[in-house]
């Protein structure tokens, strides 16, 4: 178990909300950031590292966009 930062980000790219969990791995945390994402995008972070990114909505990525991983 590890904490993992989910930061909502506003329209303007900004972090709009920010919070701490304990999540059991990555994939946990990016389970908890797709539910998160209906009302903005998320990032996750562990740490210093970033583990993803998850666009409003769960919108399907794009290799175009450079906010995505």
């Amino acid at each position: 178990m590890s904490d993992y930062s989910f930061r909502s980000i506003d329209l303007r790219g900004a972090v709009a909300l920010s919070q701490d969990l304990v999540c059991s791995d990555d994939l946990d945390a990016l389970a908890e950031g797709v539910r998160r994402s209906r009302n903005s995008s998320v990032e996750i972070w562990h740490g210093a590292r970033l583990v993803a990114r998850v666009k409003l909505g769960n919108a399907p990525l794009d290799a175009g966009d450079t906010r995505c991983l």
